[in-house]
């Protein structure tokens, strides 16, 4: 079901109020759990105690074993499994939405590694132990779907899937302890455009919208307010950022088109840096950092193969 432009404009101008409403401090107020290089992701050491709770453990480790069984009934079953079986081998299709199906595992692994971090820095793993955990988590949950992949007909093992995967799930890593990280965001977008990728599926209620790159953008965020020198920040809105994006056409996604007619979209949009705001606390400060890796309603212009211009992409009207 597709949203109206006025609903769509007024349920976004609603969320940014309720954003800025809910921070405490202005971006130009000096740091207090954040340092001047804006650090956003250092947590205080009273914030959370280092103290592994074992009941904690368990709970997290129930909870992802939960997650993986509800993933497989309802969505890799339903998606991509639900067929005969063949012997295991191994397969790298790099014809396939050409290549963007990589972005769409690494921005996968980003989730389960910011999600898996989350739930070992609360059983009381330290933040580096809790980074590197989550990134193995990510790496181990995507070997286990390749693993299957490997023994369907349609599929196969893909070493390629399971580094964009594992990629992903150290990205929250990268982000805490890799300084050009601060300067640059990776943002994914989704709207339903074109009902192509729908219309084409064999059994359109098997289609799982992941697997629709038709509709998908991934960006790549740059915060200029975080290069400038301390003197001219303030003449910068600090939320105000520029990105980049990929994605693809309809015939990309055809296998018997000719390469020539298979076309990259290449975007340049505004962007919101939602760090910019600043919420004091622990649980604020996680929200925005999960809502920070989607690319939010923003003009934007694609530059390639063709020039057009909208006013909020990724809704095209």
């Amino acid at each position: 079901m597709r949203l109206s432009f006025p609903k769509c404009f007024a349920a976004f101008a609603l969320a940014l109020v309720c954003l800025v409403q809910s921070t405490q401090a202005a971006p130009y107020d000096p740091p207090t759990w954040r340092d001047s290089t804006w650090d956003y992701r250092s947590e205080d050491s009273v914030d959370i105690k280092s103290e592994i709770s074992w009941w904690k453990v368990g709970t997290v480790g129930g909870l992802a074993l939960s997650s993986y069984a509800a993933a497989y009934v309802f969505v890799f079953a339903k998606g991509w499994w639900d067929n005969d079986s063949s012997h295991f081998h191994f397969e790298n299709d790099f014809k396939y939405a050409l290549n963007l199906d990589k972005f769409g595992h690494f921005a996968a692994g980003v989730v389960l590694g910011e999600t898996f971090y989350e739930g070992y820095r609360w059983s009381g793993l330290s933040e580096f132990q809790s980074y590197l955990y989550a990134g193995l988590s990510a790496m181990a949950t995507h070997i286990a779907i390749d693993v299957k992949d490997g023994y369907s007909p349609a599929w196969g093992f893909s070493i390629f899937d399971v580094l964009s995967g594992t990629l992903g799930g150290f990205l929250p890593m990268a982000e805490r302890y890799v300084p050009i990280f601060k300067y640059v965001d990776l943002k994914w977008s989704y709207w339903i455009n074109s009902t192509y990728f729908y219309d084409k599926t064999t059994h359109r209620g098997d289609a799982v919208f992941t697997d629709d790159y038709v509709n998908q953008t991934f960006w790549a965020s740059f915060k200029p307010y975080r290069l400038l020198p301390a003197g001219a920040r303030k003449y910068y809105p600090s939320w105000l950022a520029f990105a980049a994006g990929l994605s693809i056409d309809e015939t990309a996604m055809d296998y018997h088109a000719p390469d020539k007619d298979r076309h990259r979209e290449v975007y340049l949009a505004l962007d919101y840096d939602l760090e910019a705001f600043r919420p004091q606390s622990r649980m604020a400060r996680t929200f925005i950092k999960f809502l920070n890796y989607f690319k939010l309603p923003a003009p934007a212009i694609q530059v390639y193969p063709e020039f057009n211009w909208y006013l909020l992409y990724p809704i095209k009207f």
